[in-house]
């Protein structure tokens, strides 16, 4: 899909500079229309991008002390990647200061985790959503990737909650962060691929 992205710059910034060459008078002003994008990941294909989380997953705690306010998400989230190594968060919410409800694709269906603050991870059900996993197998930004982003744009920020939805053919995570108090600070929404 990327290339399709790439192929589609392409061709507007063709089109632009055939356009702009194209009749009007010398005297009017010219016309720059830029059209930005989220950035996306650098992801490679699906296979190795899940590979790359896996990696990404397993090394996570020592990049996590880069994002400022140290969130404690980061280690609710090793807790569960470490007793369920290959599994995708599709969704968190936070229900107290330390204790997390954290959503996982795992071999096709969507389990449902209570993390609490000593790191203990207890499931809680499972369910065979079928556009939880369908989205978990096609997103490219992870749970990880779309909270490291709300954080660096709001670094007074803390998770309340994450999830990975599509709506009109678009995936993304819809993310809210509090303020050091629990007040509503933002809500954001993010690419997922």
């Amino acid at each position: 899909m990327r290339t399709n992205g790439k192929v589609a710059a392409a061709v507007v910034a063709a089109s632009a500079l055939i356009l702009g060459g194209c009749g009007g008078d010398a005297s009017e002003p010219a016309v720059e229309t830029v059209t930005e994008t989220m950035p996306r990941s650098e992801s490679p294909p699906r296979e190795e991008a899940r590979e790359a989380a896996d990696d990404e997953a397993r090394g996570e705690a020592g990049a996590r002390q880069e994002v400022d306010g140290d969130d404690p998400v980061f280690a609710a989230i090793d807790a569960v990647l470490a007793e369920r190594p290959g599994a995708v968060v599709v969704g968190i919410d936070r229900d107290d200061r330390e204790s997390y409800d954290v959503d996982v694709v795992q071999d096709g269906q969507v389990v449902e985790l209570e993390v609490g603050p000593d790191g203990a991870v207890r499931e809680d059900e499972r369910e065979g959503d079928d556009d939880d996993v369908r989205d978990a197998q096609a997103a490219t930004v992870t749970a990880v990737d779309a909270i490291r982003q709300a954080l660096e744009q709001h670094p007074d920020g803390v998770l309340d909650e994450i999830d990975l939805d599509e709506d009109d053919g678009t995936l993304r995570w819809e993310i809210e962060l509090d303020d050091a108090d629990r007040n509503d600070l933002v809500e954001l929404d993010l690419p997922a691929t």
